[in-house]
């Protein structure tokens, strides 16, 4: 079974936002300043190298055994039926496209409306109805708005919203600090077949790479700590976003002890990811920039 088209029942846009979930202000460091999100090149000066490698043994308490039994999707034989869900991520480097430039004429937007994403996370996204409404596609996705500007959408037709919510996981470092970050994560269920998705979208921490205050072990650690908190049995799992980490930083390769890294970007050093147990069909689509600083990439999975 392919990703089943969308419905022909036009529905209004639902912006599903838990009240706990709203953007709250980060407190700045002492001695230093609270910033907005970077744009431009702010980000490519903080870039620091790989640190010493890691050990093969498991983050904190969380064992791979462990992991593995609650998280890790089991191989049905014999299953007769498969979804495919496409999934894009796309950073909108909101303070530029629409501060600065005020939308440049929704290219963001139109961008997203020539690709139809079954399901999209966005980060640097102050507001995902207005990405979704200037593209035109108020009856085709359901909005979730996150906090420090996280946001998810889905095809209001293919999936059903069974629980949502989000959890802070790391702050950047005093050097390049501009709050606090966290995964977004939306429990999914398939329309049509009645399978069970857990999509977590995330923006990392800044200095690139340093995996914020605590260090890349440790963000990696909350970002599976909330994964496994919120999953259930027989539920598949997309991981995605800008982990501000590139292939082979503390952050990345501690992730991928627990969860495959199915592809990567190039922008900004390869710093946008999908982690999935899941089986990737195909190549992965740079969709371009669509005026943002970041590619909008898109992966389609099977499960």
């Amino acid at each position: 079974m392919g990703n089943s088209s969308c419905c022909s029942t036009k529905k209004t846009v639902a912006a599903v936002v838990d009240p706990a979930a709203r953007p709250r202000a980060a407190a700045a460091p002492a001695g230093g300043v609270l910033l907005e999100e970077p744009a431009g090149k702010a980000q490519e000066a903080a870039v620091t190298p790989c640190e010493e490698p890691i050990s093969g043994t498991a983050i904190k308490g969380l064992s791979e055994e462990v992991w593995r039994r609650r998280v890790a999707k089991p191989q049905r034989e014999g299953e007769d039926s498969q979804v495919q869900v496409k999934a894009l991520t796309y950073n909108l480097s909101w303070s530029d496209l629409y501060g600065e430039r005020q939308g440049n004429n929704a290219s963001a937007s139109s961008l997203v409306a020539a690709a139809m994403p079954g399901i999209m996370g966005c980060q640097e996204c102050n507001d995902i109805s207005r990405v979704v409404r200037e593209g035109g596609l108020e009856s085709t996705y359901t909005a979730v708005q996150g906090p420090h500007s996280l946001a998810i959408a889905y095809k209001t037709c293919e999936w059903e919203l069974v629980a949502q919510g989000w959890k802070e996981i790391a702050v950047d470092e005093p050097e390049q600090f501009y709050g606090s970050r966290s995964v977004q994560w939306a429990r999914l269920r398939h329309r049509q077949s009645n399978k069970l998705l857990l999509f977590v979208n995330h923006k990392g921490p800044l200095r690139v790479n340093s995996g914020g205050r605590k260090g890349g072990p440790e963000t990696a650690y909350n970002i599976l700590t909330a994964i496994h908190e919120n999953v259930e049995l027989g539920d598949s799992v997309i991981l995605l976003g800008d982990f501000n980490a590139q292939m082979g930083s503390q952050t990345v390769r501690h992730l991928e002890q627990y969860i495959p890294r199915a592809a990567s970007g190039t922008a900004r050093g390869g710093v946008d990811h999908f982690f999935s147990e899941l089986s990737m069909v195909g190549d992965l689509e740079n969709l371009g920039t669509g005026g943002s600083d970041h590619d909008a990439l898109a992966a389609t999975f099977v499960f």
